[in-house]
């Protein structure tokens, strides 16, 4: 068979756009940044690794990786508070008050030592590109920033619930009880970190629905939207 019989029109398409792609970067414009907002019980880091395996594979030059706790633990280093208090304030609504209880005064928001400098860190890593932030609030500091894409992963209560009946070894009432509580507690932090919704689905380029998509078909579809994105 003939080499240009294996070789369609989609195909040529794709290889000029990652071309382009690449050009971009060596032009010194920032590279593709990805944020993952999520349900909680939804596959945000295994959807994470699916992705950057995907374009590490396809993409020459500096590696992708994942950016999830790294920016805690940098917030911590810049701000003076340890990563013990920082991560205890996203889990313990009472440590939360204490800490971020100066994110009330949403006009004082900007002002405030920790949000600068975890605003300034998530920035930092969306400018320098070839990354996926995960969480933290990731997608309100990047807004701007026309080199990010924003995904959000939904699912349905069954799923999300199954899925953390699997992970952490729990009942099904169990499940319910830790999902209904670590979905306060992150949207309460949102609150006090941007006094917006996450929810939002203007937030984002992509909204999906995990329950009907698994990670590998998520990233193929992330990556094909980069891909268009960035060709444009």
């Amino acid at each position: 068979m003939a080499l240009n019989n294996l070789w369609s029109p989609q195909q040529e398409q794709k290889l000029q756009a990652w071309h382009r792609m690449q050009q971009v970067v060596e032009s010194g414009k920032p590279s593709p940044c990805f944020t993952i907002s999520r349900e909680f019980g939804c596959q945000a880091y295994p959807l994470a690794e699916a992705l950057i395996k995907r374009l590490n594979a396809r993409v020459a030059g500096e590696p992708w990786i994942i950016v999830g706790r790294q920016i805690i633990d940098r917030v911590s280093e810049l701000s003076g508070y340890t990563v013990a208090q920082i991560e205890k304030s996203q889990d313990t609504p009472s440590s939360l008050k204490a800490i971020f209880s100066m994110f009330l005064d949403s006009s004082r928001a900007e002002e405030t030592e920790i949000f600068t400098h975890m605003r300034s860190v998530i920035r930092s890593f969306a400018r320098r590109g070839n990354c996926v932030l995960i969480g933290r609030g990731s997608v309100f500091a990047v807004q701007d920033l026309p080199n990010c894409i924003n995904l959000r992963l939904v699912a349905t209560p069954e799923f999300r619930i199954n899925k953390i009946i699997k992970s952490h070894s729990l009942t099904e009432k169990a499940a319910i009880e830790f999902i209904a509580l670590h979905q306060r507690q992150r949207d309460d932090f949102i609150r006090r970190f941007a006094d917006k919704i996450i929810a939002d689905p203007v937030l984002y380029h992509l909204v999906i629905n995990n329950a009907h998509l698994n990670v590998v078909k998520i990233a193929e579809l992330a990556e094909e939207y980069l891909i268009r994105y960035t060709s444009q």
